[in-house]
């Protein structure tokens, strides 16, 4: 009983202490956006996009969100940054194109900025290893520090906005809600001090929805969460 415990404990260890993004995830998402990309072009000449409500193009803009597939599961450090940093590029991208599609594209929107959000927080944690092991972090965030701290910023307001459409439906908002749950605390600890009241405040007034129950956690999360690096290049 004593031998199979350990190995059962050396296991569960063993899965924690390697857990990041999948060995494929790179070309796994270098196939995958080279293929929305021709599928995009197609769309386009009809002057459309690719849509989960079209049979053709469902299976496919859906792995685009597969975050498990694609990021893994945390801890990440910096050999993991290359996949991350390429997959945070593309779904930005993404994102930005599905934003500027009105209601009829609600679903797609979310969809993307819930993956952007997870994409965002697991990059956060690679970049963080990283600086941790450089001797000259000050001159690596000279001058890009405060441009990292403002896209998170940006994003958080991105994320505000789109909760507080009336129009989005509950599905969107739960899908949302639970992507700031589980990867705000990570882009939280990049915000300044200084700051993070005033993102407090965009989703304060957000809380006590039914369907947006979950922020408190997020909201409590920007309170207490600690000051990396890069946050404390801009206090």
């Amino acid at each position: 009983m004593k031998r199979l415990l350990c190995s059962v404990l050396a296991v569960l260890f063993s899965t924690w202490a390697h857990a990041h993004v999948p060995p494929t995830a790179l070309a796994d998402a270098t196939d995958l956006y080279a293929k929305f990309d021709e599928l995009l072009r197609q769309r386009q000449t009809e002057g459309k996009l690719p849509t989960l409500k079209r049979p053709q193009d469902r299976d496919l803009v859906r792995k685009l969100w597969d975050h498990e597939a694609l990021l893994g599961t945390p801890p990440y450090d910096a050999s993991d940054q290359d996949t991350l940093f390429f997959v945070l590029n593309k779904s930005g991208s993404l994102m930005e194109s599905y934003s500027q599609g009105g209601p009829s594209l609600h679903d797609e929107a979310t969809h993307s900025m819930a993956f952007l959000i997870r994409a965002s927080g697991a990059s956060q944690l690679a970049f963080n290893d990283y600086l941790a092991h450089q001797s000259n972090v000050a001159e690596l965030l000279r001058g890009n520090g405060a441009k990292a701290r403002g896209g998170v910023e940006k994003m958080l307001r991105g994320a505000a906005i789109f909760l507080s459409d009336p129009a989005l439906e509950d599905k969107n908002k739960i899908l949302l809600v639970d992507a700031l749950r589980t990867s705000g605390p990570y882009l939280a600890q990049s915000v300044s001090l200084d700051r993070r009241q005033a993102m407090i405040d965009l989703f304060a007034p957000l809380v006590g929805q039914p369907s947006l129950e979950s922020l408190k956690i997020f909201v409590q999360g920007i309170k207490t969460a600690d000051c990396n690096l890069l946050c404390a290049d801009g206090k």
